[in-house]
C-alpha cells in the first residue's frame, strides 16, 4: 500500500482518511473526510479552487440559477414581447431539461453540448437551440463574473449545424403571390372590411404590427409617405398568465424609417379615411377612437388571430395557395427586386437591422434575377449577329 501524510479517523462509526483544511478565505479550519487517498485529494483540490476563485456558493443548482437571473436580471429591461418569448423559451426547453438540476459547481461544457445533441435527436430545429443558447450562453458568463463557476465556458460550446443534405433540401418559408396572383387578390378582396389593410401591406411592405399601430398622423399625405414608429402586440403578461394589448417600439432601430407610398395607395387611404369617419358617427358612442387607421368596427386594435383567419378564408374561397400574412411583406420586397431595385434601397424600406437579412430572406429570388440578367448577354450577342 502506498504511503500516505493523512491520518486516518473514525466517524460515524467508520475508518475515513482526514485532512483539516485551513485557507485564507475560511474563517475557522474544515475537516475533509474521503474513504480513499484519491477521494479525499480530490474534494481539497475542489474546495482550493472554489476558495482560490472565491467561488460564493457551491450548493447551487444550474436551473436555480438561470431562473433567478433571466427573472430577476436578464429580462428587466426587455419588451413585453421579449420577456414572453424569453419566458417560453425557458418553460419549454430549459425547466426541467437534463441541465437544470446539474450543481453549479459541476456544470461543464460538454453538459450543455450532450444538451443540444439531445435536442437535435429529438428533431428540434437549429433556430431552436440557437434561442436557447441565447439564455444559456450569457447565464453562464453571469455565473462566472459572480463568482459562482470557476471559468467561462461559454464560448467553448459549439452549437449545431444544420445537415448539408437538409440545406439542399431546404424549403424557403417566403412564399410570395407572383404578380398575376397579386392582381387576383387586389381584384377578389374589393369591398372587404380589410381591404385596405392588405392593399397597404402589399404596397409598403410594413410588419403586421407596425400596420395595425399606424393611427392618421403618421400619414403625410403631402408627401406621400408613411412613418414608422411604432409596433403593436398582444403579449402574454409573465407575471399574470393574461394576454395584454401593448404598443412598443419596432424590432430594431432600422425599422424606425418613413417609408414613400405609391400615389393609388394615397388616393385610396383618404377614401377610407373617409368611410371610416362616416363608420364612427354611425356607431356613435359605441365607437373608442383610437386613430388608427385599421381597426374593427368599434374603433379598436385588430386582432391577429382574426385577421390570419380572414386572410386564409379569402384564399381558400377563390382558390388562391394559402400564405400567412407576411408574405404580403414578402411579395412587395419581391416586386420590387423584379422591377430592378437594389437590395440596399429594399432592405431600408423594410426596416432589416443589417442586409444579410435582405440577402438571406430573398436568395430565391435574387437567384432568378441572376439567370435572366444573365440570359440578357444571349439577347445582347443575338442583337449583334453573334451565335
Amino acid at each position: 500500500m502506498a504511503k500516505t501524510t493523512y491520518k486516518k479517523k473514525v466517524k460515524n462509526g467508520k475508518e475515513y482518511y482526514f485532512f483539516r483544511f485551513r485557507h485564507k478565505n475560511l474563517k475557522s479550519p474544515k475537516d475533509l473526510y474521503g474513504t480513499t487517498v484519491k477521494e479525499l485529494e480530490g474534494k481539497i483540490k475542489t474546495l482550493r479552487n472554489e476558495l482560490d476563485n472565491n467561488i460564493t456558493d457551491n450548493k447551487q443548482y444550474f436551473g436555480a440559477l438561470i431562473k433567478d437571473w433571466l427573472y430577476n436580471t436578464h429580462m428587466i429591461n426587455k419588451k413585453p414581447s421579449t420577456k414572453e418569448r424569453y419566458d417560453s423559451i425557458f418553460r419549454n426547453y430549459i425547466e426541467d431539461s437534463d441541465v437544470y438540476d446539474i450543481k453549479l459547481k459541476d456544470l461543464t461544457a460538454s453538459d450543455i453540448q450532450g444538451y443540444y445533441k439531445t435536442l437535435v435527436s429529438k428533431g428540434k430545429s437549429i433556430a431552436s437551440i440557437k434561442n436557447v443558447h441565447k439564455i444559456i450562453a450569457p447565464s453562464i458568463r453571469y455565473a462566472y463574473d459572480n463568482n459562482m463557476l470557476f471559468k467561462d465556458f461559454s464560448r467553448a460550446i459549439i452549437l449545431p449545424r444544420v445537415e448539408e443534405n437538409k440545406k439542399l433540401t431546404k424549403v424557403s418559408k417566403v412564399q410570395p403571390f407572383s404578380l398575376q396572383e397579386q392582381m387576383e387578390f387586389i381584384e377578389v378582396i374589393k369591398g372587404h372590411e380589410l381591404e385596405m389593410l392588405f392593399v397597404t401591406a402589399l404596397d409598403t411592405g410594413l410588419r403586421q404590427g407596425e400596420l395595425f399601430a399606424l393611427t392618421w398622423n403618421d400619414i403625410d399625405f403631402k408627401n406621400h409617405s408613411i412613418t414608422v414608429n411604432k409596433s403593436f402586440k398582444s403579449v402574454k403578461n409573465i407575471e399574470t398568465g393574461k394576454h395584454e394589448d401593448i404598443i412598443q417600439t419596432p424590432k430594431t432601430d432600422k425599422s424606425i424609417r418613413d417609408v414613400p407610398i405609391p400615389v393609388h395607395l394615397a388616393k385610396q387611404l383618404k377614401q377610407h379615411k373617409l368611410s371610416q369617419k362616416a363608420l364612427k358617427l354611425k356607431m356613435s358612442d359605441l365607437y373608442q377612437d383610437n386613430k388608427l387607421i385599421f381597426c374593427n368596427q368599434y374603433g379598436k386594435y385588430l386582432n391577429s388571430s382574426n385577421v390570419r383567419k380572414r386572410l386564409k378564408k379569402i384564399l381558400l374561397d377563390n382558390g388562391l395557395q394559402d400564405r400567412k400574412f407576411h408574405d404580403l411583406r414578402h411579395t412587395f420586397a419581391t416586386r420590387l427586386f423584379e422591377l430592378g431595385e437594389d437590395p440596399k434601397t429594399v432592405q431600408t424600406l423594410l426596416g432589416h437591422s443589417n442586409i444579410s437579412i435582405t440577402l438571406d430572406t430573398y436568395t430565391h429570388v435574387l437567384d432568378d434575377l441572376k439567370v435572366k440578367a444573365v440570359s440578357k448577354l444571349d439577347e445582347l450577342y443575338r442583337s449583334m449577329g453573334v451565335r
